[in-house]
């Protein structure tokens, strides 16, 4: 990303702050410069600076998908009725999890381009290659950089066969040596982490260790829990007692570390992750894709649980839209959770947000989406926020900045290397 060569004003824009407050306020003035918001104010007196009039523009922080898998972006749609197991076999049947270089690329570039255009600046990809290699890490690493997404990769890593694999996995020892050396010497472009698949894929050897590394290297930790009622019950059934409690014990829990989906957890399970600071991360269009249930949301945020939202793979959802992912979001738990579980639009944008606020000295993440589009004609103020989840679409989005730098302006992606995904 190539930042501004000079500050940049939005002029007269209606602002949506994030957190907890998404509470419009207008007109209001929004100072970039050096990666930052400089200044928010009304009217402000600054020079030297380019100026964008943004009367008809509403701003927010931008967007946090905090789970995909890029390599499935070359094989959408794959397995329609299949639940997860079953969906697994067809999605990785022809080679997806053993790309050469330009295809890895391919699939990334891709996925950017779209993640862009749904609202996402930053990315978390449990990344899966067999056999899992530091090589196929640094291309993916290199890849997200050049589609100018911040990327955090987290190397898919087991040691244990499934029904569904159609490989043999590599051995406890090899998988850490792998987890080693990505660590110690982590591949530049992105943030590097570990991503051990799933509690039941795994031994306990290997999730302890990979424990260890991450604790001691100060790396990120991402997993698969309890996506479906099968993989819950196995778990309890081999750990003999509930997973996440299980997962602590081996040092898997923590605020580095991160379980995606977590379907069938038990209050007591939240209670759990919440008291650890461990993240819960919702996927509610593969959830919905694959037959695999309702995420408790609205009883993990009551419980105090750090939540965010992920697209999943672009084969299990099947898109990498941020905005799509965050209605399904709002709107999933109504079919079939009572009222009181339905999490409120304010909720869900600081989930699908990362938390960000838009305030002097945050970095400047952010998006403008088009007022005047049909989603937000005749909007009241108190509209705006919901208006924005259940109506508007990434066609009415016009500016998409990351540090500062923007990678899409006037609706067209500015990173080189998605020229071709235009």
């Amino acid at each position: 990303m190539t930042r501004l060569a000079r500050p940049l004003l939005f002029r007269g824009a209606t602002l949506l702050p994030g957190g907890a407050d998404w509470a419009p306020r207008a007109p209001i003035d929004l100072l970039v410069a050096g990666g930052r918001v400089a200044a928010i104010g009304a009217a402000l007196e600054v020079t030297e600076a380019e100026e964008i009039g943004a009367h008809h523009l509403l701003l927010l922080p931008a967007f946090v998908n905090a789970h995909t898998h890029s390599p499935e972006a070359l094989a959408r749609g794959r397995a329609p009725m299949a639940r997860l197991d079953e969906w697994l076999a067809a999605e990785y049947a022809d080679g997806q999890d053993a790309l050469p270089e330009a295809r890895i690329r391919q699939a990334i570039l891709v996925s950017a381009a779209e993640a862009i255009r749904g609202g996402a600046v930053q990315v978390t990809d449990h990344f899966r290659q067999i056999p899992p290699n530091v090589e196929s890490v640094a291309i993916a690493a290199a890849a997200w950089a050049e589609g100018g997404i911040r990327g955090r990769i987290a190397m898919m890593l087991r040691d244990l066969p499934s029904p569904s694999a159609s490989f043999t996995p590599p051995s406890t020892e090899t998988a850490l040596t792998v987890a080693e050396a990505l660590v110690k010497a982590p591949p530049k472009g992105a943030e590097i982490g570990l991503g051990p698949s799933a509690p039941q894929r795994c031994s306990d050897a290997l999730l302890s260790g990979l424990g260890a590394l991450a604790r001691q290297h100060g790396a990120l930790l991402h997993l698969h829990l309890c996506e479906t009622a099968k993989d819950a019950a196995d778990c309890r059934t081999r750990f003999g007692t509930d997973p996440v409690a299980h997962l602590q014990a081996l040092g898997l829990t923590g605020s580095h570390a991160e379980f995606a989906h977590c379907v069938h957890l038990t209050d007591a399970e939240l209670d759990r992750m919440a008291a650890t600071g461990t993240l819960m991360v919702h996927n509610p269009l593969a959830n919905l894709r694959l037959g695999s249930g309702i995420a408790p949301v609205a009883r993990a945020l009551a419980r105090g649980v750090r939540l965010a939202i992920g697209s999943d793979g672009p084969g299990s959802n099947d898109t990498q839209d941020m905005l799509e992912a965050a209605k399904f979001a709002l709107l999933l738990p109504r079919a079939g959770r009572p009222d009181a579980e339905w999490p409120t639009p304010a909720q869900v944008l600081a989930m699908a947000t990362g938390g960000a606020v838009l305030a002097p000295g945050a970095r400047a993440d952010l998006l403008a989406f088009d007022l005047r589009a049909a989603a937000f004609t005749a909007a009241k103020a108190e509209e705006l926020a919901p208006r924005l989840l259940m109506a508007a679409r990434p066609r009415d989005l016009k500016h998409v900045m990351a540090d500062g730098a923007f990678l899409m302006r006037d609706g067209a992606l500015l990173p080189p290397a998605l020229a071709a995904c235009a």
